[in-house]
């Protein structure tokens, strides 16, 4: 599948704008750089929220297993992502996402207040952890469509990636923060904190108006099922669409699950540190490996052969997590971690753009919701991953997961010409 070329007008504009100077250049827009900042500060709250989580869990029971759960009860309402683009494509997705970051706001508030009266109870993590979770799918379809609706076509994937810089940035610091806290001031403060930012991000809401949005002239009136089946098939039916999801849905699956739910044993049993002092380090290279994914993607966002990048990146992720199957080494794994993540964000940022690219605005959020499907099915592939190490040890799980990696894009790359001739 090939895009219709872009105009001379609009190719010299990204030509200007494709060297270091244009790194930022989606930053130029007024409304993007509201949700811009407002995934700073949302970022930032999430980060300090799931390390607090599992700080808790830990305390109040001293089971890594209610870690696991508390902290995948978040991600279990992702799978109803679909459902939140219908909402996405049905109402007005501003005010939307302003009722839910209030949502948000309020449960973090509202949790703080029954940690410091002291009336925490197990099921009380439980609950607050999947709400957050419900809350947290919607907004993520919503804040990815209005980034699409916030800059021109030609700025999108600048503007994708300089979203998912802000996002992994927090995810360098904001573990730290909530540990230091947690240490001085107490949990309870934390989700307070929590709370203040997603406030925050009531108010760079407020203003935001989406001046790129498109007509929604092709969207039929119909029932929230239809409308969720017209998505379905959508995906299915376009070439492009649906090996985006793929490219998408597998990695996560099998090399991200796998390397997020196995470095605490990885870090324990392979690289010999019992006490676990090594591995918030590994933590902080993936998030440096993000960051500089994110902005290698926002410098070179004018490269039109996203077919290409997007195969690209799967499998440098794949062969990354292969070759981190066979260290041993401290300072070797985190630098395979570091290149990792940096060849995972170039994938999701790429795909996330094709995505955005070739998909009508009324189609859009529908289109997002089932991209984000990903999110909500990674405790599956990190319940495959914790089998197989169980059995096998960590180094075969990761054998496993990027071979299965590996082989996906291999297949595609050689079965869909389409895609890997797409230029956008």
């Amino acid at each position: 599948m090939r895009a219709p070329r872009r105009s001379t007008d609009q190719s010299d504009r990204s030509r200007r704008a494709s060297g270091w100077s244009g790194t930022f250049s989606a930053l130029r827009y007024r409304n993007y750089r509201l949700l811009w900042f407002g995934t700073i500060f949302m970022s930032a709250g999430t980060w300090i929220q799931q390390v607090t989580l599992g700080w808790l869990a830990y305390e109040m029971t001293g089971s890594p297993v209610q870690v696991s759960v508390v902290l995948g009860l978040r991600a279990l309402p992702m799978l109803g992502a679909p459902i939140a683009g219908v909402v996405a494509d049905k109402f007005d997705r501003r005010v939307v996402l302003l009722l839910d970051q209030a949502y948000l706001a309020f449960l973090a508030g509202s949790f703080a207040l029954i940690l410091q009266i002291g009336l925490l109870e197990l099921w009380h993590l439980h609950a607050f952890s999947f709400l957050t979770g419900a809350g947290w799918a919607l907004n993520n379809p919503l804040r990815q469509t209005l980034v699409g609706n916030s800059v021109p076509r030609d700025r999108l994937m600048n503007a994708i990636a300089l979203n998912s810089m802000a996002f992994n940035s927090m995810r360098m610091i904001g573990p730290g923060i909530a540990g230091g806290m947690i240490a001085l001031l107490g949990p309870e403060v934390n989700f307070l904190l929590q709370a203040v930012m997603y406030i925050i991000v009531v108010f760079l809401v407020l203003p935001f108006r989406a001046e790129f949005a498109e007509g929604r002239e092709g969207r039929k009136v119909q029932s929230p099922f239809a409308d969720l089946k017209e998505g379905l098939a959508y995906v299915v039916r376009q070439p492009a669409t649906r090996y985006a999801i793929l490219l998408s849905v597998v990695p996560t699956l099998t090399l991200m699950a796998f390397i997020q739910t196995q470095m605490p044993v990885f870090v324990a049993e392979d690289l010999n540190d019992s006490e676990g002092a090594l591995l918030g380090f590994m933590y902080v290279g993936m998030g440096v490996g993000g960051f500089l994914g994110a902005v290698l993607v926002a410098r070179f966002h004018a490269i039109e052969h996203k077919g290409r990048l997007s195969l690209v990146g799967v499998a440098g992720a794949a062969l990354a997590v292969l070759a981190l199957s066979q260290v041993d080494v401290w300072w070797q794994a985190w630098t395979i971690l570091v290149a990792q993540q940096l060849f995972f964000i170039m994938v999701m940022t790429t795909n996330n753009t094709i995505l955005q690219s070739v998909t009508p605005d009324y189609m859009r959020g529908r289109v997002m919701g089932i991209y984000m499907l990903d999110v909500g099915m990674q405790p599956l592939g990190g319940v495959a991953a914790g089998l197989l190490a169980e059995g096998y040890g960590v180094s075969t799980a990761w054998v496993v997961g990027g071979s299965v990696g590996l082989t996906l894009v291999t297949l595609i790359a050689l079965t869909a010409p389409s895609f890997r001739r797409l230029r956008l």
